[in-house]
């Protein structure tokens, strides 16, 4: 009677122990990210903004080798004829929205959308907010 107590109380407790663990999928330091490809070459931007911005991810180029998957997409709005005339601006309005899924669970570990009037250097700017972000992201959770 004893020994299948014991036996129950440790079932339960591993298997408390690998829920709460596969639970715990999050965005970390040095973890391994593939970007996948996303519209109108959106993902070249975001792998330019994550390298200017230094943020301490690794990008990888096969997801087989990835810890985590970017997925994303962006639009771009040109300045009509109207903006040009009465307001003297050519710039565009961007918007773009990116989330990062953990691979072996599935589970979005961080997402991110914004939105920019008036950008002066289009996808550029809304890549550079998006990995700004996953920077302040990972030095919150050190």
């Amino acid at each position: 009677m004893l020994r299948t107590t014991l036996l129950v109380v440790l079932t339960l407790f591993v298997s408390a122990i690998v829920s709460a663990q596969s639970g715990k999928a999050s965005l970390k330091p040095g973890a391994k990210v593939f970007i996948n490809g996303m519209a109108d070459d959106f993902d070249t931007y975001v792998k330019a903004a994550l390298t200017k911005k230094k943020v301490p991810l690794t990008i990888v180029e096969s997801k087989d080798n990835a810890d985590l998957e970017m997925t994303g997409t962006s639009e771009t709005q040109k300045a009509g004829v109207a903006k040009k005339l009465m307001f003297g601006s050519w710039q565009s309005d961007e918007q773009a929205t990116i989330s990062i899924a953990d691979l072996k669970s599935g589970e979005i570990v961080f997402a991110y959308s914004v939105n920019k009037k008036n950008s002066v250097h289009g996808k550029q700017s809304t890549a550079e907010a998006c990995a700004v972000h996953i920077k302040d992201e990972l030095q919150r959770k050190k």
